[in-house]
């Protein structure tokens, strides 16, 4: 079986097995499988991202849009009946 890392800007974006990312040791997989299960708790308001050092950088996130704006397929979805 062949392991696999996504990193990008110095950031691990995801593991896994198959083909594409670059290739891992089963061992160095569990690891960051383990540190991913430590994750710190996020808030509406931040996140944490995972570094390829194995510790987690926080971010702050943009809070949800209270009144988001609907697009033109939503729209016709309500006009016609469909949404409700």
């Amino acid at each position: 079986m062949r392991f696999l890392k996504i990193i990008e800007g110095g950031f691990i974006l995801a593991i896994g097995t198959g083909n594409g990312g670059t290739e891992i040791t089963e061992v160095e997989y569990n690891t960051i499988l383990s540190v991913i299960r430590t994750k710190p708790p996020t808030t509406e308001t931040n996140d944490y991202r995972l570094r390829e050092d194995l510790t987690w950088e926080e971010y702050p996130v943009d809070p949800p849009d209270p009144d988001p704006e609907i697009d033109d397929s939503e729209l016709l979805d309500i006009l016609m009946g469909g949404a409700e």
